[in-house]
């Protein structure tokens, strides 16, 4: 099949493969490393600990690296074409202009599927291996932390543990302080030693010579004592950005067989209810119901959007090539550099932040993201037509 294809098609996607590679491997290269020290300076991780996490990051880099990528690449590979008269030199042997283009929309088009089995498959489970990895590092993180800063401080979870120094594993004069369900429990001692469970989200104490106060329980001195804190208070809310399309898929027909059977429910408590003239009782399983339901309704919004957003970001590789193509070849010449800087800087400044904020909308409910998550890329479509219309014509 290749060896069927014309000669100058096929230079010009090898080139345009060759320079698509090196950009890539360099952009990834860069925000790799630079996603990996943000992710290590949240996480409290070391850098052997970091490194362990690379494989699992580069791919979460990628839908945003392969656009920009490619859009340089064409501007490169297209402007220098110009630059170099063989456009003009094609056009001149009968060889028409969108002959010339589809060698760039052709890997765009591999490039946007390749994308969307990324954000469908691919960073779902590297999200997954690297919430692993710092859950299994996260002892010794504890530990690091309480050793140099001689505080430890978990706000989501009500957690902050204080101590003077630490001998081995050992904590000397700690203090944990644990906050659930607005009571505050206090355990101070002279010696302590800790054994952090993260995955289970448990923090087993076993302390000596101090003072406890759990709030309604228990206030008073002890020579040796044990106590397991458990974060159970914490509701785990699900990421869609986590979940493969068909997972959101699942969870969204749950969402509304749940609200099918409330309603049924709610109708046969409403019977009852006004049987028994129990207007008070109705009234407030009524409230609690439409809070569970806009509880609902608000995470289906997320869910829903997140598919849609996902196909049209993965469609954004194709659609930016669609666009630099035509527009390096009708102003690129030899200054590529500044046709991928006229073409990429209104897509930075309009693409994406028209795309972020129809996706904040859709996530509220407030537009459909069927159509809408569309908008940016039916623009750049647009865009892209009067351009070719251009250059086919001069």
């Amino acid at each position: 099949m290749w060896l069927k294809l014309p000669l100058l098609q096929r230079y010009i996607f090898a080139e345009v493969f060759r320079v698509f590679a090196f950009v890539l491997f360099c952009i990834t290269v860069l925000l790799v490393f630079v996603g990996i020290f943000q992710q290590a300076t949240e996480s409290g991780l070391g850098a052997g600990q970091a490194l362990t996490i690379i494989p699992y990051v580069v791919p979460s880099m990628l839908p945003f690296t392969v656009p920009a990528a490619l859009l340089l690449t064409v501007s490169v590979v297209y402007g220098r074409l110009t630059g170099d008269q063989e456009i003009i030199a094609a056009k001149s042997a009968g060889i028409h202009p969108l002959s010339l283009m589809w060698p760039s929309f052709a890997l765009g088009a591999v490039l946007s599927l390749g994308t969307l089995f990324l954000t469908d498959q691919v960073i779902p489970w590297s999200m997954l291996k690297i919430e692993q990895h710092i859950l299994s590092f996260m002892e010794d993180i504890f530990m690091e932390r309480l050793r140099t800063e001689h505080h430890f401080s978990d706000p989501g979870h009500g957690l902050l543990v204080t101590v003077e120094s630490i001998e081995g594993n050992v904590l000397k004069r700690p203090t944990f302080r644990y906050t659930k369900k607005q009571r505050v429990c206090t355990l101070q001692a002279e010696e302590a030693q800790i054994d952090l469970d993260a995955e289970a989200q448990t923090l087993s104490i076993k302390a000596w010579n101090g003072w406890i106060d759990i709030p309604g329980q228990v206030c008073g001195w002890f020579v040796e004592r044990g106590e397991l804190i458990r974060w159970d208070n914490v509701k785990q809310r699900q990421n869609p950005r986590d979940l493969p399309i068909a997972l959101i898929q699942e969870a969204l027909e749950k969402m509304e067989s749940r609200r099918e059977l409330q309603n049924q429910q709610a109708a046969l408590e409403a019977c009852f209810s006004m049987t028994m003239a129990d207007f008070s009782g109705l009234a407030q399983r009524c409230g609690l119901r439409m809070k569970d339901f806009g509880r609902d309704r608000k995470q289906g919004f997320r869910f829903n959007t997140e598919i849609h957003n996902r196909y049209a970001m993965a469609c954004s590789c194709f659609f930016f090539v669609l666009l630099g193509t035509p527009f390096s070849m009708r102003f690129g010449k030899s200054q590529y550099l500044t046709s991928f800087l006229l073409c990429f800087l209104p897509i930075v400044c309009g693409y994406y932040p028209l795309l972020l904020g129809i996706t904040t909308q859709a996530k509220k409910g407030a537009i459909p993201p069927e159509f809408c998550m569309w908008i940016a890329n039916i623009l750049l479509a647009i865009a892209a037509w009067i351009v070719i219309r251009k250059v086919i014509r001069y």
